[in-house]
Parts: structure tokens; sequence; C-alpha cells
């Protein structure tokens, strides 16, 4: 799997958060195949460090997903108003 072909100039936040969970999870397996690859034991470490951080992205976004009604999640974040917030 190599993401060499994806557009960069797409913001992830632009993306939906259910397309958001898996480009994170294809960056997380990217990084643990250039880990098993890596022969600098620090590099290595480098890579399953960015892989357990795609990852928990990956988690927080579909943890958000379960938790809204079907057709909410419109890809577009929306600001929440603080209880206290004079501006709301």
């Amino acid at each position: 799997m190599d993401l060499v072909g994806e557009p960069v100039g797409q913001f992830l936040s632009a993306l939906p958060r259910g397309q958001r969970a898996a480009r994170y999870r294809r960056f997380a397996v990217e990084a643990v195949l250039r880990a098993r690859e890596a022969f600098n034991p620090d590099q290595r470490a480098e890579y399953l460090t960015m892989a357990s951080g795609w990852h928990a992205m990956a988690v927080e976004a579909e943890r958000y997903l379960a938790r809204t009604i079907p057709g909410e999640d419109d890809g577009h974040e929306q600001s929440e108003a603080m209880p206290d917030d004079p501006s709301h």
C-alpha cells in the first residue's frame, strides 16, 4: 500500500469523518510497513509511533461517527457554542 498516488491538495479535515477514519487507517498501515523495512531501530520506533498516532485518530473519528445520527455528518466541522459564551 503506497500512498504516493494520493492527491495531496485536499485537507483531511475537508473529508467526511468516515473517509477521514479510513485515510488515517491507511496512513497507519503505511507507517507500519515502513517500520518493517527500516534497518535503524530509532527510525523503526518513529514509524511505529506515527502508526500509533494515526490509529488513535482513526479510532477517535470512528467513535464520533458512532455517536452521530445517520446522515448528520456532512463532512464539515461545526463549532459548538459553550454555555457561558456570550456570543451565542
